[in-house]
């Protein structure tokens, strides 16, 4: 039986485990009723999911959750490149992957839909099934298309994944069913225990300043130290971008190496700053870029909405009513579970092997090499006993010594 698992990130940039399902088969209307009673237990519909490509999955989301963004994760797709593009590229496959990692990290769509046609046309793969296939869900897997909704920084699925094989621990093929429900329990309570744990020496270890700055201090103030060090990296980087012209509260920042290098347009007001790279609405972080038009334009505190509560200190709360209700409810449905009704997998149907005419063939008992009897060989057999004991009396009289033959061994012939 397949088994579903819905996790997410907390301020504390852990992995937590909001619920997971058994399910009869995979089909959409198993799918359906999955994101139906996780909508019934959350009480409203997430903002943002991220699968797999699979279809029916893809369809229940759309028809359960019409308000949630849907994404594609990143390594599901590239990890099928070595199948779909080394027989065709050859010794082209490197530099097309090397193309196609620029690709993704686009800022905006027209830049990807302007350089996707250049590099598809690089390589001559207009007509491949699998280009065109992956333009037409460009929208659920290209970061240009996604960034105005927040993931939290997350493009594949490896945290359900960690979580998935962290559960299998605990269980086996041989584990039933009522068995497998107190064994996955225990593991979540083992989650709840570390991410506990984790929380508990994160509010407490302190965070050093790397600066002076008012903007670092309020920063750490109020964000968890794992949002703080991914603020640290961005503000840190703020002070290589140079700020070009300013018109009005629109601002162009260039890192200040590379004369070539891209342009970043910032709009600040005073309360409002956007930037094109969008890493703000993706990550909940502001951007360097929007850094340094704050320490050009001398701001000493950020406005309250770009400390999202997201990642605040405060924000994260135990429900520990709640946990125990929910294994109070889980023990008392432990009587109850039965078997499930046998049901077909979508794979491959598992059939026996039909067998060949040698094997079909009735087996023919060996026989004997020497009297070609059945029932033993020719090394048990009982008659080869009496024939050796008749040649090794004959050997015996044929090797007789020239001493008994009365001549003298120097006029012996030897034959």
């Amino acid at each position: 039986m397949p088994f579903g698992i819905f996790v997410g990130v907390n301020n504390h940039g852990k992995t937590v485990l909001f619920g997971c399902a058994l399910l009869r088969n995979e089909t959409t209307s198993a799918f359906q009723w999955l994101f139906k009673t996780f909508l019934t237990l959350m009480k409203k519909q997430p903002k943002t999911i991220l699968t797999d490509q699979d279809p029916w999955m893809s369809e229940a989301i759309a028809k359960e959750f019409p308000g949630t963004k849907h994404s594609f994760c990143i390594w599901h797709i590239t990890s099928k490149f070595s199948g779909w593009f080394t027989a065709i590229l050859r010794d082209q496959y490197q530099t097309w992957c090397a193309d196609f990692y620029e690709l993704y990290h686009l800022e905006t769509p027209q830049e990807f839909e302007d350089h996707w046609t250049q590099v598809i046309a690089k390589y001559n793969l207009q007509s491949n099934k699998h280009v065109m296939g992956l333009y037409e869900i460009k929208h659920f897997w290209v970061p240009a298309y996604l960034r105005d909704y927040f993931f939290g920084g997350m493009t594949t699925t490896g945290r359900s994944e960690s979580i998935n094989a962290f559960i299998k621990r605990f269980i086996s093929s041989h584990t039933n069913l009522e068995k497998f429900v107190k064994q996955v329990d225990l593991g979540i309570e083992d989650i709840q225990q570390k991410e506990l744990h984790d929380t508990m020496l994160q509010k407490y270890r302190g965070s050093s300043l790397r600066t002076m700055s008012p903007l670092e201090e309020q920063a750490r103030e109020v964000l968890t130290p794992f949002c703080f060090k991914k603020f640290q990296e961005e503000f840190g980087r703020a002070t290589l971008y140079s700020l070009l012209h300013g018109d009005g509260h629109e601002f162009v920042v260039k890192y200040h190496k590379n004369v070539d290098s891209k342009k970043h347009k910032v709009f600040w007001d005073g309360e409002t700053a956007t930037c094109g790279c969008k890493h703000f609405e993706f990550w909940g972080i502001l951007c360097r870029h929007i850094l340094s038009v704050f320490l050009h334009k001398d701001c000493y505190q950020f406005p309250s909405m770009y400390l999202p509560s997201r990642w605040c200190r405060d924000t994260f709360q135990s429900e520990e009513g709640s946990q125990m209700s929910d294994e109070i409810l889980v023990d008392n449905l432990i009587d109850d579970v039965h078997c499930p009704p046998i049901s077909k997998t979508k794979d491959r149907p598992k059939t026996k092997r039909l067998k060949g005419g040698r094997e079909v063939a009735p087996k023919l008992k060996r026989s004997c090499g020497f009297c070609k009897n059945i029932g033993h060989n020719i090394t048990t057999c009982p008659e080869k006993e009496n024939i050796d004991c008749a040649n090794n009396s004959q050997k015996k009289k044929k090797t007789a010594s020239s001493s008994d033959m009365g001549l003298n061994p120097v006029f012996c012939i030897k034959y």
